[in-house]
């Protein structure tokens, strides 16, 4: 090889390895962005831009399981804050970014959860035909991520059965799957993570439905003695959580 192919070849290995080190600074600048507009993802006008930021950073680097993960999330949150075809958009693209956690690892805790997640809230917006013919795929995804991360995001996949079952109509309940299974399954979740509050909005809902009103009414305030930072990293869901408790105070038992 002569020195002028060789010094071809140098400078073509040259340019690849900035291009690599230039990528990989574009996408740690791109996930530090997006991972301080994270931490408020309650704020409707933050979480659109890490969710804008985060596909930037994803567009640099596809497989990141953790901007994968956080993508199904905030477009699930992103569904919640809005309505009609925006909302089931937003859990279709939740749902998306679930499948392409799974791609990567069929026993992803975090893909299969959001995944069902997603869904359940699409199959809902989209009403009881699609909710009935689907229902069941989402109980077993729950059941799949208890056995691979029983208590995965403080409980999440006890609350998403939970939901289920206080969702269901009384007719169509399975054995198993009562207003006290549920309970179980919540109360189950509380005495392992007593600090995320969605758990007791969720317990308090089924409460409420089973006529205990008194108890519904403690679950809704035990929200309040527990303060918005007791989980730095769910502080988002926890400052969300305290108003929806309010609201349910406010809709149940007619309280300010």
């Amino acid at each position: 090889m002569n020195f002028f192919k060789k010094g071809i070849i140098i400078c073509f290995v040259a340019v690849m390895l900035q291009g690599i080190a230039s990528g990989a600074e574009d996408f740690s600048k791109l996930k530090t962005s997006g991972d301080e507009l994270w931490k408020d993802r309650d704020n409707i006008i933050k979480l659109k831009a890490c969710i804008e930021t985060y596909e930037k950073a994803l567009g640099v680097k596809p497989g990141d399981q953790i901007i994968l993960s956080r993508l199904s999330i905030g477009y699930y949150w992103l569904g919640n804050m809005n309505t009609g075809k925006v909302r089931q958009e937003a859990y279709l693209k939740g749902m998306s970014y679930g499948e392409k956690l799974t791609a990567i690892n069929p026993k992803s805790a975090p893909g299969i959860f959001w995944h069902a997640t997603n869904n359940a809230a699409y199959c809902k917006e989209r009403g009881f035909v699609k909710s009935a013919l689907n229902i069941g795929s989402i109980k077993e995804k729950a059941q799949e991520v208890i056995k691979i991360d029983q208590y995965y995001y403080r409980g999440g996949p006890q609350r998403l059965l939970g939901r289920i079952y206080w969702g269901t109509p009384w007719y169509a309940r399975k054995k198993g799957e009562s207003l006290q299974d549920g309970a179980d399954l919540i109360k189950d979740a509380i005495s392992k993570y007593p600090n995320f509050l969605l758990s007791y909005i969720f317990l308090g809902d089924i409460y409420w439905e089973m006529g205990k009103k008194k108890m519904a009414r403690e679950t809704f305030e035990k929200v309040f003695t527990i303060p918005e930072n007791a989980l730095p990293e769910f502080m988002a869901e926890n400052r969300r959580d305290r108003k929806e408790a309010k609201k349910k105070l406010k809709e149940y038992f007619g309280l300010e």
